[in-house]
């Protein structure tokens, strides 16, 4: 036991909301997300040892305003399997890991297109690699996330693992298991809404087309390149004209009551770009003008949003990534 743990017998850690796609990077490009106004856009999971006498395997405890949303049996939660997948995995090693309690404070709605699963994996497999020393490097424990996010979403792409781990703007190449960081201008925020509805990611996929025509193609391949050129090269409104999705946004967009309304209203008031949030339902409106994001703010509370539920953040690009935090 290290000397955080013998001080405090607990230790929580925070995962970020994400941004997966971000339109111009199909399965391939990640935002991870830290409201202005300080809100902890992610969930938390802590851990304690279990109370003596208590049953020898994790207890799992669930909080927090999307608690309810979640499946009733503990081992249907991504989070008790996570546990077990890396004990498992200690064990292969020859190390025994011992159960503990687990409290998953779930802060990020299911199914919103703001990497919901990638949130609750990285901050249960990033607690427990920090309680045990760091048993798995950092590169091993980031490939485990990466499975128990496939068994979320039927495959595995790391575009909300990746930034919800590391922070920032990250490019995550299908079919590896490796991640690139890139530059993000300071100016820009990233303007969230979530309706308050869901929209579950294997639903969102199946919409889309198993082939696309070669010249969607080209073009998406020319256009991703050019965002990465203009972001390395300090193009900032260049980078933001390259923010269109040729792949998915078409055939998605069906999906999202709302979303071609507020496409040409956001960017009648300013947005340097508009597009939906990973699978949806969730959309996204980059600015650069502090007084833009408010009044795109306000407009997507009082006509994208449809519920209590739903809420609207200004945000900008969360550096951090996963971390501890006091409980």
């Amino acid at each position: 036991m290290s000397t955080e743990q013998a001080n405090k017998l607990m230790l929580t850690v925070y995962a970020p909301a994400s941004i997966g796609n971000l339109s111009v990077g199909f399965d391939a490009l990640g935002l991870a997300l830290a409201p202005m106004n300080k809100t902890l856009l992610g969930d938390l999971v802590q851990l304690t040892p279990l109370a003596d006498g208590s049953a020898d395997d994790w207890q799992l405890d669930l909080t927090g305003p999307f608690a309810v949303d979640l499946p009733p049996d503990p081992e249907d939660n991504i989070v008790l399997a996570c546990c077990r997948a890396f004990q498992e995995t200690a064990a292969k090693r020859g190390i025994t890991v011992s159960p503990l309690k687990v409290t998953l404070d779930k802060r990020l709605p299911i199914g919103s297109g703001l990497g919901s699963s990638a949130s609750s994996i990285v901050a249960t497999l990033e607690a427990l690699n920090r309680w045990h020393d760091h048993l798995l490097s950092t590169l091993e424990n980031f490939r485990l996330m990466a499975r128990m996010e496939g068994q979320i979403s039927g495959e595995i792409h790391l575009d909300n693992v990746a930034p919800c781990l590391f922070g920032g703007l990250r490019l995550c190449p299908p079919g590896s298991q490796r991640e690139y960081a890139l530059p993000w201008p300071g100016a820009w925020r990233a303007v969230v809404c979530w309706p308050g509805t869901k929209l579950v990611t294997k639903e969102a996929r199946s919409v889309l087309p198993d082939a696309i025509p070669r010249a969607v193609a080209v073009r998406h391949g020319a256009q991703f390149a050019q965002f990465v050129h203009a972001l390395h090269s300090g193009k900032t409104r260049l980078a933001a004209e390259c923010i269109v999705d040729h792949i998915a946004e078409p055939y998605r967009r069906k999906l999202l009551p709302g979303f071609d309304e507020a496409r040409v209203e956001l960017r009648e008031l300013g947005a340097l770009a508009v597009g939906i949030s990973g699978s949806g339902p969730t959309i996204f409106a980059l600015v650069d003008d502090s007084d833009i994001a408010r009044r795109v703010a306000r407009w997507m509370g009082a006509n994208y949003q449809q519920n209590d539920r739903g809420f609207v953040h200004i945000c900008r690009a969360d550096l951090g990534g996963a971390r501890s935090i006091r409980g």
